[in-house]
């Protein structure tokens, strides 16, 4: 997978693949935050074959590193957790489907 990132002016962005309905970049205003849900539902939200409980998140570390989280998507919209994980500007967002 390739992903070209076109930057804006005065906006960061963040990359929702996989099972939403309108994968690809989300931009957002610098001065505003964006949170993982925010992202998802920018892209269209999930599409019906979307694994809402095993979202990655692909984050580049200050350092360098790159961290892969799971995030359990499900269960912030249910209430119970109160993350909201909110975006950082060239995060990957990769919405799974579910194995049928």
């Amino acid at each position: 997978m390739v992903i070209v990132r076109e930057q804006r002016a005065g906006t960061e962005s963040v990359s929702v693949v996989g099972a939403v309905n309108n994968p690809g970049v989300v931009y957002f205003p610098k001065e505003e935050s964006l949170t993982l849900i925010g992202a998802i539902s920018r892209a269209g939200s999930f599409n019906r074959l979307a694994n809402k409980k095993k979202v990655n998140l692909k984050r580049t570390q200050p350092d360098g590193t790159i961290r892969i989280l799971e995030i359990d998507v499900d269960a912030l919209m249910r209430g119970t957790t109160s993350e909201t994980w909110p975006m950082q500007s060239g995060d990957i967002v990769h919405v799974p489907e579910k194995i049928l």
